[in-house]
């Protein structure tokens, strides 16, 4: 039991001493890690949803109220309203580099994702919604007593309560107009009174008439997809929108396609996008890629856009010479790894 009791422990220090190992140099200089952005897209679909339920006295619109156009079933619909595409920068593992300072001492700003900020220059707050999902707001509502009197409320029929709530519709109609004409004896005080008597009066029109016809309501929904591209694409299917469904999965066929197309600009390659050069040499930033992003059912396009995506650009390795002035300032774009300016 000692033996093994102590292997352990001898195990157990020297993997303390490789994972330290990197961070410390023989000569007394620290090894500086960081790490160039990758772009992950925050595509967020925004859908409305339809839902239309029957009144309860649907069978007799047209008898009480002339009406044709009538809700006679529940039925649940979708549809699509937009699509918006937020870039949103991530660390990139293929594109993470340590470096160890040659000379006079620098300092690296990065954010704390570990992305390069810049080189002696202060961090800007970043402020980063792609995330934030916005959640649908359904209405509850619970139906009115019907303002009927007695006789109508103690029949015991249906079609008698919807005699009764028709003739109620007429009644409410005919107090708006002799209000609207002022023929009536007594008129509100003033406008905020009036006002509030039209609308008391338009708002029970309106609760009575569902009853007949039915009432929809709609519900707007926005649900996000996250895509990391490493390489271009043409018309690759996104998601899938169903009628009855709304946003479905890419491989379910009961919804109509949507594709997405990543079309990054060719950038010549040079000698300095070299992975082996630039470790522990230099530090380097981006030469982003244009990349127009398009988004359409195949016929119809819904989203286009042009966006630097940084992955698909190549790397650019700063002059050691920068920093031989301990003022010199470096500011890079931690979205698109790109450099902004030196001072």
């Amino acid at each position: 039991m000692k033996k093994l009791f102590l292997i352990s422990v001898l195990f157990v220090l020297t993997l303390t001493a490789m994972s330290q190992t990197p961070l410390i140099i023989t000569e007394g200089e620290s090894t500086i890690v960081y790490a160039l952005p990758k772009t992950e897209l925050c595509i967020q679909v925004e859908t409305e949803k339809s839902t239309s339920k029957p009144g309860m006295f649907y069978r007799y619109s047209e008898r009480y109220l002339a009406a044709k156009n009538v809700i006679t079933e529940e039925k649940t619909t979708y549809r699509l309203k937009s699509v918006k595409v937020v870039p949103h920068s991530i660390p990139d593992p293929a594109r993470t580099f340590s470096y160890i300072p040659s000379g006079q001492p620098i300092h690296l700003s990065v954010n704390a994702k570990g992305i390069l900020c810049g080189v002696n220059a202060p961090i800007e707050k970043e402020t980063d919604n792609s995330k934030s999902t916005q959640l649908p707001v359904k209405e509850n509502s619970q139906p009115a007593l019907l303002p009927l009197g007695e006789e109508y409320m103690m029949a015991g029929s249906e079609a008698k309560l919807a005699e009764g709530a028709a003739k109620q519709i007429y009644r409410i109609r005919e107090s708006r107009l002799s209000l609207l004409t002022a023929d009536l004896d007594k008129l509100p005080a003033d406008g905020e009174s009036f006002k509030s008597m039209l609308d008391g009066m338009n708002a029970t029109e309106s609760q009575l008439t569902e009853l007949f016809i039915g009432k929809t309501t709609k519900e707007i929904q926005v649900q996000t997809i996250y895509l990391t591209p490493d390489v271009a694409l043409a018309n690759d299917v996104l998601f899938r929108l169903s009628a009855l469904k709304g946003l479905v999965n890419a491989d379910d066929l009961s919804g109509t396609p949507y594709y997405i197309s990543i079309k990054p600009t060719d950038i010549k390659k040079s000698g300095s996008d070299s992975r082996t050069k630039i470790e522990k040499t230099s530090i380097c930033s981006i030469l982003p890629s244009s990349t127009l992003i398009t988004i359409g059912d195949g016929a119809n396009t819904v989203f286009a856009e042009q966006f630097l995506i940084p992955q698909f650009g190549i790397l650019l390795p700063l002059s050691e010479s920068l920093f031989k002035q301990p003022a010199t300032k470096v500011f890079i774009d931690p979205q698109t790894g790109q450099l902004l300016k030196i001072e």
